[in-house]
């Protein structure tokens, strides 16, 4: 028998474990199990995905830096490459600017932090962390930085001190795309011999890393699986009941951004159908959401792009993972609501303080791709700008797992949408 497709793989795979970790979920909430043997049957199955996530990210430096190398030398070097960085920014910022009105917008219209006692929340939030043996992020370094601070960061992140160090973390992939451009560039201007056969060997290296990708996402269906059921059997189903309110904000800004904004400017800029466009994805977007990991993703994401619709690869090696690094919609978008929910908790801001919420979580997401819990820690930032308590953020954390998983897809979506919309504009 024919292997079914791997996006039919990877769905089956998401539907088990989120059978298995919701029935576990529920009989430990009705006493029928021990809350700890759902936490220890979910703990094993994130073992299984994080053994498949390690193994992606452990392509991703190579595979970044292979493809932009090639692409240069093969398309002449630096000639049009400013132009299409340009064009890539300004779309960035555009959907990311887009992203956070949407936010803003839904969270003022439902208003789900009114009513809500905060002081209980808060309690509930630590008990839930400790049941899951979780502590909070270490938030003070980022709150003392400042938005200041943040674009220092992200400055330095971009200039590798060594290049062999910078390529032990997928955290510092900037610092990988900077150095790409310039060697390939380098190796154009040096010409003649030395130039061919550095054409030949990153290219001959760049198939090599897109057959181990291909080999690599073999174990999808298991890895991703084990996320699901993970996620599943270890959210708190008590407190989401609380924020439910807040989650269903979050899910229709995600919702009205990733099928309504970003498919406009697909159809309007790119001149493609979305539903199409979306069908050439699903196999990036189904692990993005049980992965919620957009640089783990990225391998897969080049994959599609170049492979199902066609982008050319001199286009989508550049623009995906340069989006993977700094073009974060959902979490921008996520961090504006999140903020707003936590002021209509203790109060209100005021419209002014609202575009400080808007301007500060458009830089703070751009500064999140190198700090773990990335959305979250990086919300204290933006909770500090307008005067909101930076604890708040275990409320958010308690939930932000599930969150996460949809806040990447839409990072993921808005890459992929890019790196079309660049090409068209290209043409």
């Amino acid at each position: 028998m024919q292997k079914p497709p791997l996006h039919i793989q990877i769905f089956v795979g998401m539907a088990l474990g989120a059978a298995i970790g919701l029935g576990l979920n529920f009989a430990a909430s009705q006493g029928v199990i021990d809350r700890s043997v759902a936490l220890q049957i979910g703990w094993f199955g994130e073992w299984f995905g994080r053994v498949f996530l390690t193994l992606l990210n452990m392509i991703v430096v190579p595979l970044v830096f292979t493809s932009i190398v090639s692409s240069l030398t093969g398309v002449g070097g630096q000639s049009g490459l400013a132009s299409m960085g340009m064009r890539t920014l300004a779309y960035y910022l555009t959907t990311s600017l887009l992203a956070i009105s949407v936010g803003i917008a839904m969270v003022n219209l439902i208003r789900p932090g009114d009513g809500l006692d905060y002081a209980a929340l808060m309690a509930a939030a630590q008990g839930e962390l400790t049941t899951l043996g979780k502590s909070a992020p270490d938030v003070a370094g980022t709150a003392a930085k400042g938005v200041t601070g943040i674009l220092s960061d992200i400055v330095l992140r971009m200039i590798p001190k060594n290049v062999i160090e910078a390529s032990r973390s997928n955290t510092t992939i900037l610092a990988i795309i900077f150095f790409a451009v310039l060697f390939g560039i380098s190796a154009v201007k040096t010409g003649g011999e030395s130039a061919k056969t550095v054409d030949r060997l990153f290219r001959s290296l760049f198939e090599v890393m897109i057959t181990m990708t291909n080999g690599i996402l073999m174990l999808a269906p298991l890895g991703i699986a084990g996320y699901v059921l993970f996620v599943t059997a270890t959210t708190g189903l008590q407190l989401a009941g609380a924020l439910g309110w807040y989650m269903l904000t979050v899910a229709l800004a995600l919702s009205v951004h990733g099928l309504i904004t970003l498919p406009i400017l697909l159809r309007l800029v790119a001149g493609r159908s979305p539903r199409a466009y979306a069908a050439h994805l699903r196999e990036a977007l189904l692990t993005a959401f049980s992965t919620a990991s957009s640089s783990g993703t990225l391998p897969l994401t080049i994959r599609n792009v170049t492979e199902n619709a066609k982008v050319p690869e001199r286009v989508a090696t550049f623009t995906l993972p340069l989006g993977a690094t700094v073009n974060m919609d959902g979490t921008a978008l996520y961090e504006a609501v999140a903020v707003l929910f936590v002021a209509q908790m203790l109060g209100d801001l005021t419209l002014m303080q609202q575009g400080v919420v808007a301007i500060t979580a458009l830089l703070a997401s751009v500064g999140a791709a190198g700090i773990p819990h990335a959305g979250t820690v990086m919300m204290v930032v933006v909770l500090q700008a307008v005067g909101l308590p930076t604890d708040a953020v275990l409320v958010i954390l308690a939930v932000d797992r599930v969150l996460d998983m949809a806040r990447t897809t839409v990072n993921v979506w808005s890459d992929a949408v890019g790196a079309a919309v660049v090409h068209a504009t290209e043409r």
